[in-house]
């Protein structure tokens, strides 16, 4: 794809802009104590790989999968605008969080912004990565919970839409998190 230098000033300019979830902590997570949440960037990079497998799990290929898993990257490239509303903010503060991520598709090649938009009109797909967003939380959930036991609270009531996400979540609640034990 040849890029004009119109198009390419816009790139530069989501790169730059999509730095800045890396500075933006879940604020779910300062609710429940953690000094040092992650930020929207770690969540969204796992939320990628959870959506991926799940993606993978479902029965689409790895190529319709790398798709699922870059929109599942990009799904709350939003906040570099609005932050991560907690639900309690999000009672008084009215967000259009579609309306931000639009304006924020026009610094995307026309070609890619398509790709995107279509891939949202899938409702299989966006199920998909609404799913990976809540185990995500789920697994982060279950790493602080350790030191945090107020962190409990976000691996309970998980609503999860698709079979192979329910399965997913069940293998994980029987999964110690502390991967590196085989190592020891």
């Amino acid at each position: 794809m040849k890029m004009k230098s119109e198009e390419l000033k816009k790139i530069c300019s989501i790169l730059f802009e999509s730095g800045a979830l890396k500075l933006v902590p879940r604020s779910g997570w300062l609710k429940v104590g953690v000094e040092n949440p992650e930020s929207v960037a770690e969540h969204s990079f796992r939320t990628a790989l959870v959506a991926f497998f799940l993606s993978i799990m479902e029965g689409f290929n790895f190529s319709k999968a790398c798709e699922i898993a870059f929109l599942a990257l990009i799904h709350d490239l939003h906040e570099t605008r609005t932050l991560d509303l907690h639900k309690l903010a999000r009672r008084y503060i009215k967000l259009n969080a579609e309306d931000v991520f639009e304006e924020q598709l026009k610094n995307f090649p026309e070609e890619v912004r398509e790709s995107i938009l279509k891939l949202k009109e899938n409702r299989d797909i966006v199920e998909i990565v609404e799913d990976a967003d809540k185990i995500e939380l789920y697994l982060q959930a279950k790493e602080y919970s350790e030191k945090y036991p107020s962190a409990k609270y976000y691996m309970e009531n998980i609503e999860l839409k698709k079979k192979q996400s329910r399965k997913l979540l069940e293998e994980l609640k029987s999964t110690d998190h502390r991967w590196w034990l085989k190592f020891e």
